[in-house]
């Protein structure tokens, strides 16, 4: 009986530590009354469950009780109060201490989730995740010759700064030295499925744009983004995205940046301007499930400057300030068999841009403004045959922006080697033909990672 007097003392005791432990932790997560309210609720029902199964616990634990008790036939006579009466109780029997020790597991199994959830104010918050990338290439090019390339060193930091906002910001050193790439906050508990991002970044402007080049599926930045974006689409400014509500998944995402691309030098983004020449984007994109192994992603995007002025060497403004369109449709095709899981399978990417802007044609003493438009393209194709091996092919076309000089192609066959989760080779060949200059090059780069490393769902 004193068996079951713990056990039912242990049952109260618990249900009490988990009013206290879910109390507490309602009151440091500031909710609303509403909110508050359904917490409540949901925890009254689980605690009534919980007291339920405490009772049938009970239950079983009288019933193994009195099958244990002798019966009154076969009691000793009753004796004479002695020193033995009051002898300490025997052990409790292995029936018994098994019984406890499965009611205790129950309740701590019970315990256990809102006693993490009581502990947790939110992740990182004093530790924050840190990584490095590191990226070397080298190459050798048939009319430049070899180069041995540190291309880059990569420092990423990222934390939860409360439970309404995170962010992250990414260094980047290289040859020219050290720099800001990214330092952004996003936030995580806005209304109406939306969410704001501030700060510099890489706007969302097509597929591979807002990659870093060890992200790349390839050795090399197609030199279509390059002419077309400006490398990759690093942004000083603020973006809103929307998830629509439907069944169909659909994501709706406006930017407004001082300018578009780490390397466009139209506009300095140290010099304030009038709200129509900053840059704007408009970018759609859904995600359609073919079947349980074939998906298509599908983007749309619109970057839009009303007034554009290039500057001359004396950094005096030039140009007759009409305005600039770069549009752009991305697709990317997924074969991945379940039963591979992600080691396996097939992507085929391809990125088709068009850039609308008026060029000087004459000089700078006599300027001729004349609105050309140019097209370019990249597709690659990449076979996922084990988990190690990834081969692909690339190909890359562009007009020039200004159309004054002939078209660009080139063609490029590439392998990975996964040597593990962190350290990958890739050797690459590319045939590049330009006016002027038809050669071909050669790339091996080696990528690896120290410890936490992640830009995003770079797999989507």
């Amino acid at each position: 009986m004193r068996s079951h007097v713990r056990c039912r003392q242990l049952a109260h005791a618990s249900l009490a530590l988990i009013v206290v432990i879910v109390v507490g932790a309602v009151r440091t997560d500031g909710q609303s009354a509403e909110e508050l309210q359904q917490e409540l609720k949901a925890m009254k029902a689980q605690l009534q469950e919980l007291q339920k199964k405490m009772e049938k616990q009970e239950q079983l634990i009288e019933k193994l009780s009195k099958q244990k008790a002798p019966s009154p036939a076969l009691a000793a006579p009753a004796a004479a109060p002695t020193a033995a009466a009051v002898a300490a109780p025997a052990a409790p029997s292995p029936e018994q201490e098994q019984l406890e020790k499965r009611v205790t597991e129950n309740v701590m199994q019970k315990i256990q989730p809102s006693l993490a959830a009581a502990n947790k104010t939110f992740p990182a918050q004093f530790n924050p995740a840190i990584g490095l990338i590191i990226d070397t290439v080298g190459s050798y090019q048939e009319n430049g010759g070899g180069n041995f390339e540190f291309r880059s060193a990569e420092i990423g930091i990222s934390a939860n700064i409360d439970p309404f906002a995170r962010g992250y910001a990414i260094f980047n050193g290289t040859n020219d030295g050290v720099e800001v790439e990214e330092a952004a906050i996003v936030t995580t508990s806005l209304p109406y499925n939306l969410t704001v991002k501030g700060g510099r970044f890489f706007a969302d402007f097509g597929r591979l744009s807002k990659f870093h080049d060890h992200d790349l599926p390839f050795v090399n930045r197609p030199q279509v983004l390059d002419t077309f974006v400006g490398g990759e689409s690093q942004a000083d400014g603020v973006e809103v995205s929307y998830l629509a509500p439907l069944e169909q998944y659909l994501t709706l995402i406006l930017g407004a940046y001082n300018k578009m691309g780490a390397e466009n030098e139209q506009v300095d983004n140290n010099v304030p301007r009038a709200l129509n020449r900053f840059t704007y984007l408009a970018h759609p994109a859904t995600f359609i499930n073919l079947s349980d192994s074939n998906s298509i992603d599908l983007g749309a995007n619109l970057a839009y400057t009303p007034k554009v002025d290039t500057f001359t060497t004396d950094d005096m403004e030039a140009g007759n300030g009409k305005a600039r369109y770069l549009a752009d449709l991305d697709i990317t095709f997924r074969y991945i068999p379940l039963s591979q899981a992600q080691y396996r399978g097939l992507i085929w990417g391809t990125e088709v841009l068009y850039n609308s802007e008026d060029w000087n044609v004459g000089d700078e003493t006599t300027p001729i403004f004349h609105r050309e438009g140019a097209f370019g393209l990249y597709s690659y194709l990449e076979a996922r045959l084990t988990r190690r091996y990834y081969p692909g092919f690339m190909f890359d076309y562009q007009q020039m922006l200004d159309r004054q000089t002939g078209d660009l192609a080139s063609y490029s066959p590439y392998f990975t080697i996964w040597l593990s989760e962190f350290q990958r080779l890739r050797l690459q060949y590319t045939y590049l033909t330009e006016p002027g200059n038809h050669e071909s090059q050669f790339f091996l780069q080696w990528t690896a990672v120290l410890g936490s490393h992640v830009h995003g769902f770079r797999d989507r």
